[in-house]
């Protein structure tokens, strides 16, 4: 049996234990978590692996081909006398070994070298590119996880302070000193207190889900906002990174050569192609049981294809893909430069919007506050209180979702810029 002492010490453990808080879960180890495990960077990656595959194989158009071939048989020869060869067992066998080296090609060689390259900087800026898309998402669900819950924080000391103004005009109304529209207005602010409530919570739980599908984890508790990344200290800089190192814009320009590189490859095929090449080859006839030939033979192998009924159509499509992802790259430079602007003037509003939710707030507690005091002395009525409390969360709320709103565009302009 143990004694109460140490029962009570084991007890006391426990609910030491039990109440220990959760770990707070930082917005870097959010980030650490998604980028590790997101299944859209996987797949990227995976893309990546494949371009660079193909400049392993691209590369190897250089290198000198090596083939052996050979056949053998097992048959009865019986040539009826012909030429005076009688009924025999024949074993025809025949090899051959084969090295051609590519000397010219018309240019198909390095263009297909050259977008094979091109394509893999495209799929390397395509992998960044998904990186920063996953970074912003992961910053927006942080922010709204931590401003869902601190909303719902507000709503909730609200509802508090809604039922005891109720009770309080209830009691008052009963004693005689209040008049029933002073009950049902706060009757009516406490129901919208409690349909706000929970519009919060379900919001809460909405945000929580989809902060854990991006990373994985479950923010039972948050570490506070942390502040936006740096911004670029002029619209103009700002700009100049993004042109500089967009990843979206980096894989434009990249399938933009490639496509050029493909096109350079589609009218090299007007060219001949020329390779030095060396045999050996060993032959047993199927038809002269005893006859023998070996020969090595090195030399010069040229092909020119002079008429190919589709060659021009392929020129012509690959032109066009050409011109298509020129174009498209002079689009993405336009339109990233939009978003940069955007983006910037957005950080810039978005610390405007907090220091004015941040005068906001204070003016709106200092308000309550007195209203309270005229309110209980008699020189409001209950109505400006029930307006004051709603006007001091509305505040709380534009503070914290400003708080929120400067992270995501933060980290939006950060994307933008490729820091």
């Amino acid at each position: 049996m143990r004694s109460p002492a140490i029962r009570l010490l084991i007890t006391g453990l426990l609910l030491l234990g039990a109440a220990r808080p959760a770990a707070a879960v930082s917005l870097d180890e959010a980030l650490a978590a998604a980028l590790a495990s997101n299944p859209t960077i996987a797949e990227a990656d995976a893309k990546l692996a494949a371009a660079r595959a193909r400049v392993s194989q691209a590369d190897g158009a250089l290198l000198p081909t090596a083939t052996l071939s050979g056949t053998y048989g097992v048959g009865r020869l019986d040539p009826k006398g012909y030429f005076g060869l009688q009924a025999a067992d024949v074993n025809p066998r025949a090899a051959l070994a084969s090295l051609e080296q590519p000397l010219f090609a018309g240019g198909r060689i390095l263009a297909g070298r050259e977008a094979a390259r091109a394509a893999r900087r495209s799929a390397e800026a395509m992998a960044e590119l998904s990186r920063a898309h996953i970074s912003v998402e992961v910053a927006a669900a942080y922010a709204e996880v931590a401003t869902a819950r601190r909303e719902a924080d507000l709503r909730r000391a609200q509802l508090v302070q809604m039922r005891e103004i109720e009770r309080q005009a209830g009691l008052r109304y009963k004693a005689g000193d209040a008049p029933s529209t002073d009950l049902s207005q706060a009757r009516a602010r406490r129901a919208e207190a409690e349909a706000g409530l929970e519009g919060a919570v379900a919001a809460e739980a909405g945000a929580v889900a989809r902060f854990n599908a991006l990373t994985g984890l479950e923010p039972d508790a948050l570490g506070p906002l942390p502040p936006p990344p740096a911004a670029p200290a002029s619209r103009a800089a700002a700009v100049s990174a993004a042109l500089a190192a967009n990843p979206a814009l980096a894989a434009s320009a990249g399938a933009a050569r490639a496509a050029q590189a493909q096109a350079r490859a589609a009218t090299a095929d007007w060219l001949p192609s020329v390779g030095a090449f060396a045999e050996a080859s060993t032959v047993r006839d199927q038809f002269f049981p005893d006859y023998r030939a070996d020969q090595a033979v090195v030399g010069v192998r040229a092909r020119w294809t002079l008429f190919d009924g589709g060659r021009q159509g392929r020129i012509a499509e690959a032109k066009a893909n050409a011109a298509a992802a020129q174009a498209a790259n002079e689009g993405a430079r336009r339109e990233i430069e939009a978003e940069t602007i955007a983006a910037f003037e957005g950080v810039s509003a978005a610390q405007r919007m907090l220091e004015a939710a941040r005068q906001q707030q204070d003016a709106a507690a200092e308000a309550l506050r007195a209203t309270r005091l005229e309110v209980q002395t008699g020189m409001k009525p209950q109505l400006s209180l029930l307006d004051a409390e709603r006007e001091a969360l509305d505040a709380g709320l534009a503070l914290i979702r400003a708080e929120g709103r400067l992270l995501v565009v933060g980290w939006q302009l950060k994307a933008l810029t490729g820091a």
